[in-house]
């Protein structure tokens, strides 16, 4: 990068590059008027039960009372 195009950009954006694309994790999606709802292009079935739907999730909270500690771990999976 020369000095004449740092000079031409506003200041916050004198050292920032290119953002790179990435892909699409998701499925290509379209509505379907009969159903009105969200289906996967590539074979119709509805977005809701495409496995990219699935999630795990890990809750921990730590409670101190009475100069005790008290952990709870919760597991939440779709």
């Amino acid at each position: 990068m020369n000095a004449s195009q740092v000079i031409d950009r506003p200041f916050g954006l004198a050292r920032a590059i290119p953002v790179r694309p990435v892909s699409d994790p998701y499925p290509a999606l379209a509505l379907c008027p009969e159903r009105q709802i969200s289906v996967t292009v590539a074979d119709g079935q509805p977005f809701i039960y495409a496995p990219s739907m699935a999630s795990q999730l890990t809750t921990t909270a730590q409670t101190t009372e009475d100069s005790q500690l008290d952990e709870e771990t919760e597991n939440d999976t779709d």
